[in-house]
């Protein structure tokens, strides 16, 4: 027997609604649509994720303008970056990665404001994600979106939750962790596993919820997997010409639920992060309004 598949175009078309609902009323207040700023390393980011990004704007009414960042000089692309960030027609902002070669993670959250952060990669957004402690809260912060992606799938698999056993295998800062908070929002009891856990294989075992975010193709095993389990993969990853996930081939075999790859984290990620672009928009917060000091400080300093 088969697991019934979630279908992450279904989940990101209801998201993308949202956020034109929420562009339209952008319009209707200021007269013009959200902006969403995409930066991208030259030559970096594959360009399908970016058609994917632009088509998921077009439907829900934001408006997309690419900046495309060749590698040089670290000061200049600070200046560059700071320049996009400080312009007041733009209301979110996304630092594809991998970054341009010069930016680091840590520059990236020292330039962007967090009236501006798309993808809930600052410390003050990440900060007050963590502060959360029902989904009620966590529903109104900006997330890290592949972390929210995970676990608006998770909800839209419809079956019981509060009390249940979930595993998060990875322990990144922006998928692992966030969604292991998340799911504990969603009462779940939960454990933060990672590919060097002793035991991994029974610990993954015992899960109701097993979701696969080490980045590690392959990893999770058939027999890992709970027979009528919910098993979400976040894994992307080319392998001989085809994508696969961090779940082997015959999981399918064993879960109840299970998130396609191709097809399922990836379009509701990309949703999630149009969506956080025109909340930003309709919460009014733009550079003219709120100003951090310690990007503006960045900025300057970018300058020389």
């Amino acid at each position: 027997m088969s697991a019934r598949l979630l279908d992450g175009k279904t989940l990101a078309g209801k998201i993308l609604a949202e956020a034109r609902a929420l562009s339209r009323a952008v319009v209707g207040k200021r007269g013009r649509a959200p902006r969403l700023a995409v930066v991208a390393s030259a030559g970096g980011a594959a360009q399908s994720y970016l058609k994917a990004k632009l088509r998921a704007c077009s439907e829900a009414g934001v408006e997309a303008v690419i900046h495309r960042l060749s590698a040089g000089p670290r000061e200049k692309l600070l200046g560059l970056l700071a320049d996009i960030v400080a312009d007041a027609s733009v209301d979110a902002l996304i630092v594809e990665t991998p970054y341009p070669r010069g930016l680091s993670a840590a520059d990236i959250s020292a330039l962007l404001p967090p009236s501006k952060d798309a993808e809930g990669v600052t410390p003050e957004a990440y900060g007050r994600l963590f502060l959360s402690k029902t989904w009620a809260e966590a529903s109104h912060r900006t997330a890290p979106c592949t972390a929210e992606a995970l676990v608006r799938l998770v909800m839209a698999a419809n079956i019981p939750l509060s009390g249940r056993r979930a595993v998060v295998v990875g322990r990144s800062t922006t998928v692992g962790r966030p969604a292991a908070h998340l799911l504990t929002c969603l009462d779940m009891t939960v454990t933060l596993a990672h590919s060097r856990t002793k035991g991994l294989a029974g610990l993954c075992r015992e899960a109701d919820l097993l979701m696969a975010a080490a980045g590690v193709p392959g990893l999770i095993k058939p027999s890992w997997v709970k027979r009528g389990a919910l098993v979400l993969d976040a894994g992307v990853h080319r392998l001989n010409g085809r994508l696969v996930g961090d779940c082997a081939a015959g999981v399918a075999a064993r879960a109840g639920v299970l998130t396609p790859v191709p097809g399922g984290v990836g379009p509701v990620t990309t949703a999630v992060a149009v969506l956080q672009a025109a909340r930003l928009a309709a919460q009014g917060l733009t550079p003219s309004k709120v100003r951090s000091s310690r990007w503006s400080r960045a900025r300057r300093g970018s300058r020389g």
